[in-house]
């Protein structure tokens, strides 16, 4: 992976965060934390893309459990959680203010791009979020990155 993990995420801290969270997370992001716990592009930056924007959004950052304050899972969580939907938790960034989110629940599940500060045209207080992955898993297979 192109991707300097930030360490080890073990199985006690992944069941400490999900009983925070009150939700499970994906098997294929607990693998991811698991072995990288988070971190960022070897070479700047990946880019994914977001199909309603049309637009390539560079990757900034994976979180990780118990790392930095900025890239924390839980500390992300804890400044994001009025905002954000049932069953989600923003789980990386982009260089400017756009975060990437991981929604679990039956209906929406995938990953996200939250357009948080409505930095693109089509973006609105009320349609800001655009799906990007069906599966953690799909959106890591799926990123761009340079050559």
């Amino acid at each position: 992976m192109n991707l300097n993990a930030f360490g080890q995420a073990t199985e006690e801290s992944i069941g400490k965060l999900e009983e925070l969270l009150g939700f499970l997370l994906p098997e294929d992001y607990k693998k991811f934390l698991v072995e990288y716990n988070g971190g960022t592009s070897k070479v700047r930056y990946s880019k994914f893309f977001v199909e309603e924007l049309n637009q390539e959004i560079p990757l900034d950052v994976l979180c990780g459990i118990g790392v930095t304050r900025t890239f924390d899972l839980i500390k992300c969580y804890e400044e994001f959680e009025e905002d954000m939907l049932p069953c989600s938790l923003v789980i990386g960034d982009d260089p400017g203010s756009g975060l990437i989110v991981l929604i679990t629940d039956t209906e929406r599940h995938g990953v996200y791009y939250w357009d948080h500060s409505l930095s693109f045209p089509q973006s609105c207080e009320e349609e800001n979020t655009y799906k990007v992955a069906h599966s953690f898993k799909d959106f890591l297979d799926e990123l761009i990155h340079p050559r």
